[in-house]
């Protein structure tokens, strides 16, 4: 059977996952893409549903997954539930998984206000190479919005995420834990020394970090610059500090 009609309770409730407040009323979320949708397979997220294009429909054999969450859906539906221009023909609702809010087991990255939605996935991305185990995100855009989603390529399936309205709660989450913050006045992140547990705290990309965090970190680094230029994205800056620090805890390690 192909859904056709714009009206159906099931296409209704995915376009309505595309509004915050209803992602974390009912725990869920959408993702698009081949990509997404088999590397939340492979890593065990739990799919609540699964729409495939009808003109894609040979395109894609889910025949593994449970035949009651797949469904085929026309052209025409499948745009209306779409967050993408050019979309590969396949979504799926993945329920959140849900992470009790832990001192974290590793490195981690803690987002104290970010607004920008690539430099969040970005970020999320990177942490996730670098073996970082938890993301704390402080004030900061919805981790589960389909821009972050699509900018962090299935990162989301492979690190702890939590989601806090308080600076302070998180700290007080980092006992025994180097809490290092960027800063452009900071000391040179290629010749600073990292503990063998770090939380990585990244500000807002216009206002920077926040009083408490500053006035809270154990240190501050900055990455030196040529040409006057005295600052960079957060995303990129935070992705060079994180790999430094994952190429010092990793000679720790041998």
């Amino acid at each position: 059977m192909v859904i056709s009609s714009l009206t159906n309770p099931k296409i209704v409730e995915v376009t309505k996952l595309y509004d915050k407040k209803y992602r974390r009323l009912t725990n869920r979320y959408v993702i698009e893409g081949a990509r997404l949708v088999t590397d939340a397979i492979k890593h065990g997220a739990k799919l609540v549903s699964l729409y495939v294009r009808e003109s894609n429909a040979q395109d894609y054999d889910f025949a593994f997954l449970d035949s009651d969450i797949q469904t085929v859906v026309s052209d025409k539906v499948f745009a209306k539930m779409c967050d993408t221009v050019n979309s590969q023909g396949v979504l799926a609702v993945v329920e959140r998984s849900e992470s009790e809010l832990t001192k974290p087991t590793g490195n981690c990255l803690v987002l104290d206000g970010l607004q920008d939605p690539g430099n969040v996935g970005t970020l999320i991305r990177c942490a996730v190479a670098c073996g970082f185990t938890d993301i704390y995100a402080v004030n900061t855009v919805d981790l589960y919005s389909p821009k972050v989603i699509r900018s962090a390529m299935s990162a989301h399936f492979c690190v702890k995420l939590h989601e806090l309205d308080s600076i302070e709660q998180a700290f007080s989450l980092l006992e025994n834990v180097q809490t290092v913050s960027a800063h452009m006045e900071g000391e040179n992140v290629f010749s600073a020394q990292f503990s063998k547990r770090v939380a990585l705290i990244l500000g807002n990309e216009g206002n920077g970090l926040s009083d408490f965090s500053l006035k809270h970190s154990t240190k501050t680094v900055a990455l030196p610059m040529e040409n006057g230029f005295e600052s960079l994205n957060v995303a990129v800056a935070g992705s060079v500090i994180m790999y430094q620090i994952y190429s010092q805890n990793s000679n720790m390690r041998r």
